[in-house]
């Protein structure tokens, strides 16, 4: 999915679901993850698994992130587009799932950032509690160490919230 469908599709959601959207408390929730990108896994639309990791706070449970390959990188920005899920923390059920774009930046000599901004797309049926959650905006950011500096990244931590 490029950005300017990202773009449309959340803006079709927001005026689907504005009445929700006044009723919900944002959710949210920190992150710590790992790169798991080298394992070379990659979901049926050819989005790279590139990040693994744990929530905690409002939503505990697993998170993944499936990148689209290849990035596109300017200097020492990456520009990025993915999909998201969130599963229980036994794996057994997609909570919930949306795509965002964000940017990463190589900080030489200091841990990356990145952040990205999107929309939840999916929502388990069979968890009446996160409808209120179906087409909000989310927002994550972070950090995430290098195991070698700007080529291969390794783990980080950073947060995650739903509008």
């Amino acid at each position: 999915m490029n950005l300017v469908k990202l773009l449309f599709v959340s803006a079709c959601m927001v005026f689907a679901t504005t009445a929700v959207a006044k009723d919900a408390a944002p959710l949210n929730a920190t992150t710590e993850y790992a790169f798991v990108g080298h394992l070379g896994a990659f979901d049926a639309e050819g989005r790279l698994l590139a990040w693994e990791g744990t929530t905690s706070g409002d939503i505990e449970g697993v998170i993944r992130w499936w990148m689209v390959v290849p990035f596109s990188i300017t200097g020492q920005v990456t520009h990025f587009e993915e999909r998201w899920e969130i599963w229980d923390v036994n794996m057994t059920f997609l909570l919930l799932e949306g795509y965002n774009a964000g940017t990463t930046t190589n900080r030489p000599g200091k841990s990356g950032v990145w952040r990205s901004n999107g929309i939840v797309t999916y929502v388990n049926p069979n968890f009446p509690e996160l409808d209120k959650w179906f087409g909000r905006h989310m927002h994550e950011s972070g950090e995430f160490e290098w195991k070698f500096q700007g080529e291969l990244p390794l783990g980080g931590w950073g947060t995650f919230r739903i509008n």
